[in-house]
């Protein structure tokens, strides 16, 4: 998972930087033809978003997603394994 919220981002930027709903399928449309991402599913809410990804190998996963984000104008905080699940469920 990588994203912003509300407990690291003030929410201005979260606006500037939130992914309308109508633009999801966009977003994991590009996402999902990068090498290694399998699957993708954007969150966007006005407390957090986020992007989750099924990668063929993390770091090269974590790699390409960073610099879609970036390349989109997007700000990133990673969570990975068991982190990534609890992180969702809060």
């Amino acid at each position: 998972m990588i994203g912003l919220s509300v407990h690291t981002t003030p929410v201005e930027m979260r606006e500037k930087l939130a992914i309308p709903e109508a633009e999801w399928p966009r977003a994991i449309a590009e996402l999902c033809s990068l090498n290694h991402i399998e699957e993708a599913a954007v969150l966007s809410t006005c407390n957090r978003m986020e992007i989750y990804v099924v990668a063929l190998s993390k770091h090269r996963g974590v790699k390409e997603v960073t610099e879609w984000m970036s390349k989109v104008g997007l700000l990133s905080t990673l969570f990975h394994g068991i982190a990534c699940v609890k992180h969702f469920s809060s």
